[in-house]
């Protein structure tokens, strides 16, 4: 049997309390934008949990914990690739987690993904009912009243924190009150406090951080409660996932015939958001639109169109697929042509000369990891940034000019 729906018409508590009355076995899918989690239930209880969300992998985990760092995940990763061992295990070979600290960082992990499925208020879910798959590093044995409570703590908390930082362009700066000396014990506390330099906003210490949005957050405020840290602006900010109107220009040059020789397209000006449940046709002629430009490889102009419908239409799974779809296209011509994974970025200017410009978080992440040194491959596999995201940003940086890509040394 399978179930759908949305989060905001079935709430998740309701969904959970349906599957342990009845003792389903079976994998609940959630699905928010670009991004899914997975719980499996064996006989009404919590069986495994998985993501594909960049900040619930192991290494970026580890990573805002402080048990490895960045070069480290790089190397590991790359070890990966060509030995197609588990990352835990490579770690663990090379003498960077014990067995021990393996084992318990992975329950950690799994925790966290499973108690954040709390904080997707607007998700859909399908339920999709029968035996479960085999293979899961650290199967887990919940009973769903267990899971209820912790999500109601942790819908409590979000509420609290989310008063407060409401908005991903506040910027903090630290107060003459310093952190109580413990602070400094836990690796990941310290790492985020750093992070905290009077110019960064929330979203950009997120990215810098590598952790889960909930704990990051939650360490914030803390520290804003406890008046060591202080809100000094809020700043714009932007993103590929950002809502966005419809580029309406790009829809009609589309529809044009193409000219035999023609300028590289301009970004276009702003238009009037899509609102596809008033014009279905509207949702037609941009969904005709982006097949056009994929067919003349105007991949990034396809992109901006089908996540402007895909947006306003988060629930149409089959759009979603349609947006993964080109994602894809779009990754295999980026890693071959725009951005080739064996090429090394170098910044064009100093970096204090890029304070004026207009940049995402995204953008202001992978221009730090820009050192001369790393690969757009080695850049990429560290971000925890999507990969179709952090490869579009890269473009984009190449293409403003502010980054060139070279050869290896």
């Amino acid at each position: 049997m399978s179930l759908q729906g949305s989060l905001s018409t079935m709430p998740l508590p309701d969904l959970l309390q349906w599957i342990a009355a009845v003792r389903k076995t079976g994998t609940l899918e959630l699905l928010r934008g670009k991004g899914s989690k997975r719980i499996l239930f064996r006989e009404g209880r919590v069986a495994a949990c998985a993501s594909d969300e960049p900040a619930d992998r192991l290494g970026h985990f580890l990573v805002s914990r402080g048990r490895i760092t960045v070069a480290a995940l790089r190397d590991a990763l790359a070890r990966q690739e060509s030995s197609g061992k588990h990352l835990g295990a490579l770690l663990v070979e090379g003498g960077l987690l014990t067995e021990e600290d393996l084992a318990h960082h992975l329950e950690a992990k799994a925790e966290e993904t499973l108690i954040s499925v709390f904080d997707w208020h607007d998700a859909t879910f399908t339920w999709h009912e029968g035996a479960l798959p085999e293979g899961y590093v650290l199967p887990l044995n919940l009973r769903v009243e267990e899971l209820l409570l912790r999500g109601a703590k942790r819908h409590d908390e979000a509420k609290r924190i989310d008063a407060v930082f409401h908005d991903a362009g506040i910027v903090l700066s630290p107060t003459g009150k310093r952190p109580p000396p413990e602070v400094f014990k836990n690796r990941m506390a310290r790492g985020i406090y750093a992070s905290i330099n009077g110019t960064r906003t929330v979203a950009e210490i997120l990215l810098h951080a590598h952790g889960a949005e909930f704990l990051v957050k939650k360490f914030l405020f803390e520290l804003f409660r406890s008046g060591m840290v202080e809100i000094v602006e809020v700043r714009a900010v932007g993103g590929q996932d950002e809502p966005a109107p419809v580029p309406e220009p790009v829809m009609a040059a589309a529809a044009a015939p193409a000219p035999t020789l023609r300028p590289p397209a301009a970004a276009p000006p702003a238009a009037k958001a899509l609102s596809p449940r008033d014009d279905p046709r509207k949702v037609q002629a941009a969904l005709d639109a982006a097949r056009r430009l994929q067919e003349r490889g105007e991949l990034d102009a396809a992109l901006d169109l089908l996540n402007a419908v895909h947006r306003a239409n988060p629930e149409d799974d089959a759009l979603r697929r349609l947006v993964l779809d080109a994602e894809v296209a779009f990754v295999d011509k980026a890693w071959k042509h725009y951005v080739p994974a064996a090429k090394v970025p170098v910044l064009t200017r100093p970096v204090d000369s890029l304070t004026g410009e207009a940049l995402s978080p995204q953008e202001v992440f992978l221009l730090s990891r820009v050192d001369g040194t790393w690969d757009v491959k080695s850049i990429i596999q560290v971000s925890p940034i999507r990969e179709v995201d952090a490869l579009r940003t890269l473009k984009k940086l190449r293409e403003r000019g502010l980054i060139e890509l070279r050869e290896p040394s």
